[in-house]
């Protein structure tokens, strides 16, 4: 088994919100070196740990610069978090989108291998699903209902077919929804809190708006990424694994979870058209058996748990920082 402790690690997108708690979890419980690589447009220097190296780098550049840069610090191994992650973005760039989720992707993926590193892990996204019925595992039809969740499908299906074409090493993350201390996109949770936020001072009922009630699967962030440390450590290259919390819970029941939490226990939802999703995905829900059996189950975070982490981050630093 491949030890990620005491070596040199480069976190491609660790200034952002995901990135940030595994380079916080690489240098204070693994006793990693790490560079940080980013371009900062929306992860924030302020995140970094003060103990880790950062270079400004966009993906979407040359495979060259980051070939060197692999070389230039010995990395050992390598965690692609870098993307563009806010699907709305996705309906009206998704150009943009695919030249950072597809082709700046598999830049880091080769510019890593060529660089002779351990492992990398890519981390894709349970968007690539589409709409789905009961828990979801790795053999259900990958059916993207988005740009977002096209460009990740690409991603993914890259990573098995670079192993068995080349023997690249790289294991494929298909990530559910996280939420916790530093986010950085105003993607339902977030969205919630900002809107019970600025009517704090008003009468309750307070009104929050969101678009459609789908059902989704939310993980806290920390242990997000201490369980894809263990699975770039135990797990298959070329394979590709789930990773969700296995609960579910409609976005509608998360204002009145989050209300309770600020404080605002009455909070009455009311459905926005402008919020709502031009193709649907329903249903979220991860199913883990394949990553329990490479990693064993863990212990997770409760819902609860996770909302008061990340409402108490944002009323500490006043507010989100995008």
């Amino acid at each position: 088994m491949k030890e990620i402790k005491n070596v040199m690690v480069a976190v491609v997108g660790g200034a952002g919100f995901l990135g940030s708690h595994l380079v916080n979890y690489l240098v204070e419980k693994r006793d990693c070196q790490v560079i940080v690589l980013d371009n900062l447009i929306t992860g924030l220097k302020r995140f970094i740990h003060p103990k880790a190296i950062f270079e400004y780098c966009d993906i979407t550049g040359t495979e060259t610069y980051l070939y060197r840069l692999f070389k230039k610090y010995q990395v050992d191994y390598v965690f692609n978090y870098a993307a563009e992650p806010y699907i709305p973005v996705s309906f009206e760039r998704p150009i943009h989108v695919f030249d950072t989720n597809a082709f700046g992707a598999i830049k880091v993926i080769n510019a890593a291998a060529e660089a002779g590193v351990e492992g990398i892990l890519q981390v894709s996204s349970a968007e690539i699903y589409g709409d789905q019925k009961g828990s979801i595992s790795e053999e259900a039809p990958v059916t993207p209902h988005s740009s977002y969740g096209a460009s990740k499908a690409a991603i993914d299906f890259l990573v098995q077919a670079r192993y068995r074409e080349n023997k690249t090493p790289c294991i494929a993350l298909r990530q559910f929804n996280c939420l916790g201390e530093r986010e950085t996109h105003p993607y339902v949770v977030p969205d919630i809190i900002n809107q019970i936020w600025t009517q704090r001072f008003q009468t309750s009922p307070l009104t929050v708006r969101l678009g459609n009630n789908s059902t989704r699967d939310f993980l806290y962030a920390g242990d997000a990424v201490k369980i894809a440390v263990e699975l770039l450590e135990r797990g298959r290259f070329g394979e590709v694994y789930n990773l969700g919390s296995e609960e579910i819970v409609q976005v509608y029941d998360l204002a009145p979870m989050i209300g309770s939490i600020m404080g605002q226990p009455q909070i009455n939802v009311v459905a926005t058209q402008s919020r709502v999703r031009p193709w649907e995905i329903w249903h979220l829900q991860s199913d883990n058996t394949k990553i329990h059996g490479v990693i064993g189950e863990r212990h997770l975070m409760s819902l609860q748990t996770s909302l008061t982490r990340t409402v108490d981050y944002f009323i500490d630093n006043g507010g989100w920082d995008w």
